[in-house]
């Protein structure tokens, strides 16, 4: 009996430690899970640092040292994660501590050959089997894995996976489909001896089915049971609605977004009030209806349940009645473009019947219209515009422009709000109300133009417009997004040319980043191209250059966000990284305004720039023994920090710590402004997180695109309560933290977006600076308070209430603080 006592005992392993370990308890300790092959393993989430041992058995301390730990051989040991770590039974000799970040971890104790190690726990891929096929109206999308919602079953009847397709409307015809394993194609199944290994199952007729696919995982086979359940398309109570599409409302004959008619209680009357059609480009409108909504934009249900004209092209006339095709008919209507109230009435003659009467425009909502830059001696200014004015939908206003340089060529644009300041922060704020005439560049307003409708983009484009000095009646159409100009052409104007000019900025030609100097390329037959010369940024030996359509009028922040619109560079996360195996190569750039910079060694090189095709490529000599630059990844703290001020171009910038993919820094906070009453003893520092510093001290255009922080209104206040607590990030937003002096640790978690700040050196409750919490910190706050002496105690840690908020302020208060958080695992 006793020695099966003892084999019972020795065939278990405990964790003993810190919470969530027992506390420190070698009574409490908590059991591994026998693994079957001399391992045990345990997992657990952790946040924070942790102490711990092992033990083959539970007893009180001393014979726990003695008979059952394994430990560190000397003293404490602190471990990371991954690696196997030797150990022995020890006796009292230490323990091992481990810092988690909030996941869960994987304790594997491998007894046999006295060894140990922590790993991050990778949950269990569940295996899944989905069908995919060439018919959308079944599966949603075309040979798709991904698509969970054709995923299979299993059925532990018959032991097979299935999916089953109610009431599904197919056309005559034959369908192809595997089953795929896992969401994708490294495993899949159909008939090994179909077209490209796919199974198929023949639809004979049109008609309605209920659809049941099967798939026998040990056999591999596939098959499908499909039963006709209605022979044909079944005619419009099966749906009860009609949907119009075509050139309508902006649907540009997308089945899946057509517009829904409303149907007037009788079954088969639908009408639709002042739909817009629009232009295809040859002077008229084209539509059709439906009575079922597709699934996508390519995707038109079943045939049978389109409802269109006998013939394509047939004439919609207005205030008459005209046939349609009836059920199947796909043909489309025509009409000239404009508003119309539409009805349909299905069973009006043979077919069906379409009327259409004339309807209304919409009154759009009222926003305020500015026209900004050179009119009415305003000049190009945030806060400042002409102020159009409204009527019945129209926008309208008198100006005089005036020229830039000696070119008399002057160039405005249109914007729905203006800003408070007139600097880099004020044009960012209204960039996204500006907007402008539809043009690469900007548009040339000419003679033969003056009076004739020119589009105005809808995509947040704000092109200006350039024009010769003169007096002019603008008029803006929000509703068609149209424009025009009238006034009186001067004689003897310079024209302006369509800029057409590329300009390389940056670390090039002994430039230097100046927006109002670059390399301009030259122009030959559709292509650019330059020669240039990089210098280093610093003593990396690395050079950074972009690409930009227009030069500034000034080198401050002003002129740097006047030619952001103009700026472009390569498709890329952060500086594209050049390398010598990407020489001669041609690299993509970026067309939705984005100026991300090339990062190249010192050099000599050839640029080719191709606006057509929306590429670049670089030739020359690669440097030898040079320094490849490394992508941008950096995470900066910016503002009142180590000494630091606002400035765009400069801030202190995290380390990446690698294993755990965070981004830290140590730094300090001087203190610099008193807050609070008059005479109050509490000053604190503005600080912010940027991804991306600015070019120079006033670029906060390109920083603030950037920032890191919290969706608050006002600056956020870092108060003691939320130290060691994590802060919710987004990006961008421009909104500064407030905190109070001292020195803090700053922990970044960009694949999270969250935050966390400790106090350097600190850890709550560690009252005998023992780097973990446990009842003997109770022991030790007990005695400061009966005895007064601080000499082995942090009294930051012991203020466990928090209430001298940053000033230790330590009662018999933090004293129950203390217990109540050994308790229960929570501050």
């Amino acid at each position: 009996m006793i020695a099966l006592i003892g084999i019972n005992a020795n065939a278990a392993m405990y964790i003993v430690g810190a919470a969530p370990f027992g506390g420190w308890n070698p009574n409490a300790g908590v059991e591994m899970t026998d693994n079957g092959d001399g391992t045990y393993s345990y997992t657990v989430e952790l946040n924070g640092q942790v102490g711990f041992v092992f033990g083959d058995g539970l007893a009180d301390w001393s014979k726990f040292n003695s008979d059952y730990r394994y430990g560190p051989a000397t003293g404490d040991t602190s471990i990371q994660a991954g690696e196997w770590i030797s150990t022995s039974k020890a006796g009292d000799h230490g323990c091992y501590f481990f810092t988690g970040t909030g996941d869960s971890y994987v304790f594997t104790f491998d007894k046999t050959n006295s060894r140990f190690k922590v790993e991050g726990y990778v949950a269990p891929i569940e295996e899944s089997y989905t069908v995919c096929g060439d018919n959308a109206t079944i599966f949603g999308t075309t040979w798709d894995p991904e698509n969970t919602a054709n995923d299979m079953t299993l059925d532990t009847t018959d032991g097979l996976y299935k999916l089953v397709k109610e009431n599904v409307v197919i056309d005559a015809g034959t369908l192809y489909y595997k089953v795929a394993k896992n969401h994708g194609w490294a495993e899949s199944w159909g008939d090994p001896e179909g077209p490209s290994g796919n199974q198929n199952y023949v639809f004979n007729e049109n008609g309605t089915y209920n659809l049941t696919f099967k798939f026998n995982l040990e056999t591999k086979e596939v098959s499908l049971d499909a039963v006709q359940t209605q022979v044909g398309p079944e005619i419009d109570p099966i749906t009860g609605h009609l949907y119009m599409v075509g050139q309508v409302n902006g649907n540009g004959w997308d089945p899946s977004q057509a517009i829904e008619m409303v149907n007037d209680g009788d079954d088969d009357t639908f009408t639709l009030a002042n739909a817009h059609i629009t232009d295809s480009g040859n002077g008229y409108g084209y539509f059709s209806f439906m009575a079922m909504l597709g699934l996508d934009a390519q995707s038109y249900p079943a045939d049978g349940y389109r409802i269109g004209a006998a013939e394509d092209g047939t004439d919609a006339v207005l205030d008459e009645f005209v046939d349609m095709g009836g059920f199947g008919s796909i043909g489309a209507f025509k009409i000239e473009p404009g508003y119309y109230n539409i009805t349909v009435v299905l069973s009006a003659g043979e077919n069906g019947k379409l009327k259409l009467t004339a309807g209304q425009a919409p009154e759009p909502v009222i926003d305020d219209v500015y026209i900004m830059g050179d009119v009415n001696n305003i000049g190009w200014n945030a806060t400042d515009g002409v102020k159009m004015n409204y009527n019945e939908g129209i926008y309208t206003a008198n100006i005089t422009t005036q020229n830039q340089g000696d070119l008399g060529i002057a160039y405005f644009g249109f914007t729905k709000k203006l800003a408070e300041t007139n600097d880099s922060i004020g044009w960012a704020s209204i960039a996204p109300f500006r907007f402008g005439p539809v043009s690469e560049g900007a548009f040339v307003m000419t003679e033969e133009l003056l009076g004739n409708e020119c589009t105005l983009a809808t995509d947040g484009s704000y092109e200006s417009i350039a024009i010769p000095e003169g007096t002019w009646a603008v008029t803006v159409d929000l509703v068609n997004n149209k424009f025009t100009i009238n006034g009186e052409w001067p004689t003897d104007t310079i024209t302006p040319e369509p800029e057409a000019d590329v300009y390389i900025l940056g670390d090039v030609n002994n430039i230097g980043w100046n927006a109002t100097d670059g390399v301009k390329m030259t122009f030959i037959e559709g292509i650019y191209t330059a020669n240039i010369t990089t210098q280093n940024q610093g003593d990396l030996g690395i050079a950074y250059f972009g690409f930009t359509k227009k030069l500034a009028e000034t080198n401050d922040s002003i002129g740097w966000a006047s030619i952001a619109p103009f700026r472009f560079g390569p498709v890329s996360e952060g500086a594209f990284v050049m390398t010598e195996e990407l020489l001669g190569n041609e690299c993509t750039l970026a067309t939705d305004g984005s100026y991300e910079s090339i990062a190249i060694p010192e050099g000599t090189w050839t640029v080719t720039v191709d606006l057509v095709n929306n590429k670049f490529t670089i030739n020359g000599e690669w440097p030898i023994d040079t320094i490849t630059p490394e992508p941008e990844g950096n995470v900066y703290i910016i503002g009142e920090v180590n000494d630091k001020n606002w400035a765009a171009n400069d801030g202190v910038q995290m380390t990446f710590d690698e294993e755990n993919n965070v981004y830290t820094a140590t730094v300090t906070f001087d203190g610099r402004n008193a807050e609070g009453e008059e005479g109050a003893e509490e000053f604190v520092n503005y600080f912010g997180l940027t991804k991306k510093l600015g070019t120079n001290d006033q670029d906060w255009a390109t920083l603030n695109a950037n920032r890191l922080g919290s969706e608050t209104d006002g600056d956020y206040w870092v108060t003691p309560e939320l130290m060691g607590q994590e802060i919710g990030l987004i990006c961008p937003v421009d909104m500064a933290y407030r905190i109070a002096k001292g020195e803090y640790t700053i922990t970044v978690d960009l694949e999270n977006m969250t935050m966390v700040i400790n106090q350097a050196g600190g850890l709550r409750g560690d009252v005998d600076k023992s780097k973990d919490v446990t009842i003997a910190d109770v022991s030790a706050l007990i005695d400061y308070l009966l005895t007064g002496d601080a000499s082995e105690i942090n009294l930051q840690n012991a203020d466990c209430d928090l209430s001298g908020n940053g000033t230790p302020d330590v009662t018999i208060a933090d004293v129950s603080a203390l217990i109540d958080y050994l308790l229960t695992g929570a501050w």
